[in-house]
């Protein structure tokens, strides 16, 4: 008796893609936009001429998008924002200013008509974990939007920072 096992189809695959400044909410990715983001993470690109400068009050609008690639199976899905390379209250020796921005974001994360963040601080972000199974080949787009706090003062001139989308997958 012989048995042929083959498991090619059983793998178990997220990927990702976005993109920034697009506040209609009208981007959808192609086949040729997903990338793996992992182990390296996937930058999402800026649209053409616009400009990724934050000021105290302002707001940057974009789309995140998750699929599920594997051909059978299903997973839990969850997201957590984060800053993937914190730096504290490092501040800049020339200019006292301080460099790392992060903890001065505001974060509101749409998922159709649930709302999974609303304007919430980066200090108080939590992680979203999705209640129902992430089904093989299932998309999610999520409308995000970034905003720097209307409070922030010079001394977060010149501040940059890094926000990562972190998704975790896992199979059921």
């Amino acid at each position: 008796m012989e048995i042929d096992l083959d498991g090619s189809q059983n793998r178990f695959d997220i990927v990702v893609s976005g993109i920034y400044a697009d506040s209609t909410g009208s981007w959808v990715p192609s086949e040729a936009d997903w990338r793996q983001g992992n182990p390296d993470a996937y930058e999402i690109p800026l649209l053409a001429g616009d400009d990724p400068l934050l000021s105290p009050g302002a707001r940057l609008d974009g789309r995140v998008a998750v699929k599920n690639a594997s051909h059978k199976l299903s997973g839990g899905l969850e997201l957590t924002i984060l800053d993937p390379l914190p730096r504290g209250d490092e501040t800049d020796p020339v200019t006292g200013n301080r460099v790392e921005l992060f903890d001065q974001l505001i974060f509101t994360v749409k998922d159709g008509a649930t709302t999974l963040f609303d304007r919430v601080p980066a200090d108080l972000l939590t992680s979203y974990a999705w209640d129902e199974p992430f089904a093989a080949g299932a998309v999610k787009i999520l409308d995000v939007s970034i905003e720097m706090s209307a409070e922030a003062d010079n001394r977060w001139q010149l501040a940059t920072t890094d926000v990562q989308f972190h998704f975790e997958a896992v199979t059921l």
